[in-house]
């Protein structure tokens, strides 16, 4: 039996792959949930079988960062025959002179903790200490398993880690069972916002699901920006080609610096009649929600291959619209899933008319991009993850 530990639960991702674990009887999985982690399991599942193994820790964030938690950590963790980590376990364990087995960054646990910057200077001293062992713990993980950004992320591990053991592989962050159970399907009946959504859908409207976080403004950067302005001033321009008439409804959150520009812009392009606005919500809420859509609008101002709405709307078989340049990623895949690019308001026009004009081609699209799933998110790094836990 292997003692496996999972350390962080960053978009309860760990929690879905602690899951698929799991179902492996020569493996023992515990989830750890740092101190600073707001994603839980029970945002995601319709049972409780997760407080079976999953623990909370009392550390995780700088004031915690000290003698006495390491020790703590070294006692806690040296019986664990494979550690997985995310944000801060890299800095943590080094202290504790322990070794990550595998770091699964999820973004600024790679570009920015490592990197000292004067926020607070009240904790100045904590800031500069976990940068510096957050590098060095990185440097000393065995391997580093992250889906390949196209060059964004990257750059930051040579920095840290030049010759790091890069598994380009994304981690299962989505248990797809979950949403394929009787359970689901019963809960998704009772769900208010969904019978509010078939609703609309019953008017002969086509459903667009659009989760990503309002922040188009700039106010946080380029890399924070979602270019959520050009689905609005696409549906415009649908608008405006069909002769004032829109058969799109558009479901979207309440999340983001941006909500109240968003919804000034809704206003000022007149088509505040075709949004739905749902308040943030739990991830198995999101799943009930967006599988009622027919469309799934990503990021679509900086490429990314994958993220959590991306393996969302493959699992869910829907129509995916972003930001995706496949030269970035060819190398790494044989292929690529198939969606519709757009990276501006007339891109996003495009597609959506494109999609208006072929319904006839959509199911054979969402079939591969299932299967690429299957392949490439789950089954792939699954079969990678076993072999190292084996080996260890």
């Amino acid at each position: 039996m292997k003692k496996v530990a999972l350390i962080g639960n960053m978009n309860n991702n760990f929690y879905a792959f602690s899951r698929y674990l799991k179902e492996f009887s020569h493996i023992e999985v515990h989830l750890f949930l740092f101190q600073t982690d707001y994603f839980h399991p029970s945002d995601d599942a319709f049972t409780e079988n997760w407080k079976e193994y999953t623990f909370q820790l009392n550390w995780g964030n700088l004031k915690t960062f000290n003698s006495k938690t390491f020790k703590h950590i070294k006692t806690q963790f040296s019986s664990y025959n494979f550690i997985i980590g995310c944000g801060l376990s890299p800095a943590f364990l080094y202290k504790a002179g322990l070794k990550l087995d595998v770091f699964v960054p999820y973004g600024s646990d790679l570009y920015d903790s490592p990197f000292f910057r004067l926020n607070k200077p009240s904790i100045l001293y904590y800031r500069i200490l976990c940068s510096k062992a957050q590098r060095k713990g990185i440097r000393e993980a065995k391997a580093v398993l992250m889906i390949p950004t196209g060059g964004f992320l990257e750059q930051f591990l040579n920095k840290i880690s030049p010759n790091a053991n890069h598994l380009k592989l994304g981690v299962p962050m989505l248990y797809i069972k979950e949403y394929t159970s009787e359970i689901f399907k019963e809960k998704k009946k009772q769900f208010n916002t969904v019978n509010k959504i078939n609703n609309i859908k019953a008017q002969g409207r086509k459903i667009i699901f659009h989760s990503s976080r309002h922040c188009w403004t700039k106010k946080q950067g380029e890399f924070e920006n979602k270019g959520n302005n050009y689905l609005f001033e696409g549906l415009k321009k649908v608008k405006e080609e069909n002769n004032g008439v829109l058969n799109f409804h558009l479901v979207t959150f309440e999340y983001g610096v941006d909500v109240d520009s968003s919804k000034e812009l809704a206003k000022y392009l007149n088509i505040e009649d075709h949004i739905t606005w749902v308040p943030k919500s739990s991830r198995k809420e999101v799943m009930m929600i967006l599988s009622t859509a027919h469309i799934v609008v990503g990021e679509l101002y900086n490429s990314f291959l994958s993220y959590g709405v991306i393996y969302e709307a493959l699992a869910l078989k829907k129509i995916i619209i972003h930001k995706r340049e496949d030269h970035l990623y060819t190398n790494y895949y044989k292929d690529l899933y198939p969606m519709l690019y757009a990276d501006s308001s007339n891109s996003v026009k495009d597609s959506l008319i494109y999609i208006n004009e072929n319904s006839d081609e959509i199911p054979q699209m969402v079939e591969a991009g299932y299967e690429w799933f299957l392949k490439y998110m789950v089954k792939k790094p699954l079969d990678v993850f076993l072999s190292l836990i084996s080996s260890s």
